[in-house]
């Protein structure tokens, strides 16, 4: 039985849960198509003492070896699997990255913290690398794939603390390993803005640092120019049209080409088609309190479809120490408008799945659809987390134009998501707990009836000793000594071998040397004392477990270390 709930705990499970994620099970495009996939991976928050300060020791240790697993059984699913172009990471990579010193000037808020200083932050980045970059990790889906994206740079409250709260030295040190949280990529002919909200918000803090916030504000207030650029690198790449080009060749001086290319791009730019823009935030946009996330939420989700408005359902619109459950209106209002038309938006923070439409801000004519993607750890506070997988088919002409009946051209969504939901880690735990306690009750039962079995057996078959306890009688006839009379083996002095009898009884002795304790190393004449029963049915019991339990922990060990 173990055997097959080990393997199934520990293997199957993974790939049931996710069956249904298949591309083709949901991708809704011709067959002709070849869309771009991308995966979203929100608050992995890798354990570390921070989590759980009061948590003793060796079940804090467990925690932490318990999360690492999954996390590394479920990343390595969703890379070996679906096999992904592109892995965004939402933030919250750690949990405790802010509060690690970084050597530098560094303000200590929590003491308690004091000793984990930049060498433990720099384990704790192998660590992620191990769990998150590792070949082994990211390959071994198509059949020859050299290549994959994976952007992590997007930073949480967790790794830098949040607005006024942010050092500057953590920051620096997130942006040496990761990259910067502002940026633009064009992926799948899609614009993907990534926003630093977590540093943004300290926009609205009074006295809140301008350092904290102004890289991203005046990342802001050029990301229109960007996104252009960004688009024009990708048509620079593009392959020529098949009809063919004419080129005028002639010869042109440095001055003169620098005039001709700055004159061929702005007259490039207006005929350009902008992309569909993805807005990629840690932190949730705002909405107002009680908008409801809808029926994938695991936390209660709403009753009545017609209900706009369901405050269990919904993100609560509140902060606190180093977080904000979603951005202030102003916030928003400054992203939406310097951005520009915003189709999507994929956020990460809250650690439980959320979609809804922001009718508020009527980007591209539609809003701006959000997704909040649960996180990918089961220590997070949910029961089955989850990643999303997104399907990007958009394909343009050499001005980035939407081609004919494309869905693009048709106004019809050029993304398509669906979340994908993993095993619930607590729920196959309890399971094993309770196969335990059923296991130890029935082997309680089966050492009671096999020790009342040895205890019951016939003398004859309880003592086998090694030698026999006493000699067959012989018979006995008229004229043959009589069984008191011992016969005496020497002979007479005239040799004639007359045998003198001698009486048994003349020289009392015992039959074993020393009572038969240490003596010659023979059994005793007698049958061994019993054992109390419970001392007996103790050694069974413990027989019985060692039997069952020691060839189940080697299984489970040697499915830890494969998968």
């Amino acid at each position: 039985m173990w055997i097959w709930l080990l393997h199934w705990g520990e293997v199957r499970i993974y790939d049931k849960e996710v069956r249904t994620c298949d591309w083709g099970n949901w991708e809704r495009w011709p067959k002709h198509a070849t869309p771009h996939h991308v995966a979203f991976v929100a608050d992995p928050q890798i354990i570390d003492p921070h989590t759980y300060p009061g948590r003793p020791w060796p079940l804090s240790s467990l925690t932490i070896a318990f999360t690492d697993k999954y996390l590394q059984r479920s990343y390595r699913l969703l890379q070996r699997r679906f096999d992904p172009d592109t892995t965004y990471f939402l933030g919250d990579l750690f949990d405790g990255g802010r509060e690690w010193s970084t050597g530098e000037t560094f303000h200590e808020v929590d003491k308690r913290w004091h000793k984990y200083g930049k060498s433990y932050w720099d384990k704790e980045y192998k660590r992620f690398a191990k769990l998150f970059f590792d070949p082994s990790q990211v390959y071994g889906g198509e059949a020859g794939r050299r290549e994959k994206n994976i952007i992590a740079s997007l930073p949480g409250n967790h790794d830098l603390g949040f607005a006024a709260g942010i050092q500057g030295s953590v920051r620096r040190r997130f942006q040496a390993f990761f990259g910067k949280g502002d940026r633009v990529d064009v992926i799948g002919n899609h614009t993907f803005v990534g926003v630093d909200t977590v540093s943004l918000s300290a926009m609205d803090v009074a006295d809140a640092a301008p350092e904290i916030w102004q890289s991203t504000n005046e990342f802001l207030d050029g990301v229109k120019e960007a996104r252009l650029q960004a688009t024009e690198a990708l048509l620079g790449e593009l392959p020529e049209p098949p009809t063919g080009r004419k080129f005028v060749h002639s010869r042109v001086e440095p001055a003169e080409q620098s005039i001709s290319k700055a004159q061929h791009t702005s007259r490039d730019r207006k005929k350009l088609t902008e992309l569909p823009t993805v807005l990629l935030s840690h932190v949730p946009l705002y909405r107002e309190p009680g908008t409801r996330c809808g029926f994938l939420r695991e936390k209660w989700p709403p009753s009545n479809f017609e209900q706009e408005l369901d405050e269990r359902n919904a993100i609560r619109v509140g902060g606190g120490y180093q977080y904000q459950n979603v951005l202030t209106k102003e916030i928003t209002k400054t992203i939406a408008e310097k951005v520009g038309n915003i189709d999507y938006a994929f956020s990460g923070d809250d650690h439980d799945y959320c979609e809804l439409t922001h009718r508020a801000y009527p980007s591209a004519g539609r809003g701006i659809h959000e997704i909040t993607v649960k996180s990918l750890s089961f220590a997070m506070g949910v029961n089955h987390p989850g990643f999303v997988l997104a399907s990007l088919w958009n394909p343009i002409d050499e001005n980035a134009a939407p081609l004919p009946g494309t869905p693009g051209n048709l106004r019809s969504p050029t993304l398509h998501s669906h979340l994908c939901l993993l095993p619930n880690q607590l729920a196959i735990l309890m399971q094993y707990g309770f196969y335990v306690v059923i296991t130890i009750v029935l082997l309680l039962f089966s050492s009671v009836i096999a020790t009342l079995e040895a205890r019951n057996k016939p003398k004859d078959q309880q003592y086998n000793s090694i030698l026999p306890m006493k000699a067959p009688t012989p018979p006995y006839s008229d004229g043959n000594p009589s069984p008191t009379t011992a016969i005496s083996g020497m002979s007479g002095a005239n040799g004639n071998g007359h045998l003198a009898p001698r009486s048994v009884n003349s020289r009392p002795k015992s039959v074993q040397p020393s009572n038969g304790v240490g003596g010659y190393g023979l059994p005793t004449s007698g049958p061994k004392k019993k054992k109390m029963f419970i001392v007996a049915w103790a050694e069974q019991l413990g027989r019985d477990l060692v039997w069952v339990g020691v060839p189940s922990l080697a299984w489970f060990l040697w499915l830890w270390n494969k998968y």
